[in-house]
């Protein structure tokens, strides 16, 4: 099974001079023609914060829509 889900950053931050803490929370549209519309149907909330090396941190900009797909581990 396949789990794809769009999140937006919602606040990077500092946790350590080598690591930062990525928040990210679940989208939703009103608009029924928007993709967004979708997933707030189906996953209408939701969180997802990790740690990343802080030079991997300033990949991911505040406010950007970004794609989890979460599949099993083999």
């Amino acid at each position: 099974m396949l789990i794809e889900s769009p999140p937006f950053c919602e606040e990077p931050g500092a946790r350590s001079d080598s690591e930062t803490r990525l928040h990210f929370g679940a989208v939703w549209s009103a608009n029924p023609a928007e993709e967004d519309s979708i997933y707030g149907k189906y996953t209408p909330c939701g969180e997802y914060v990790v740690s990343v090396a802080a030079d991997r941190a300033e990949h991911f900009e505040e406010g950007k829509d970004y794609y989890f797909d979460i599949s099993p581990a083999f």
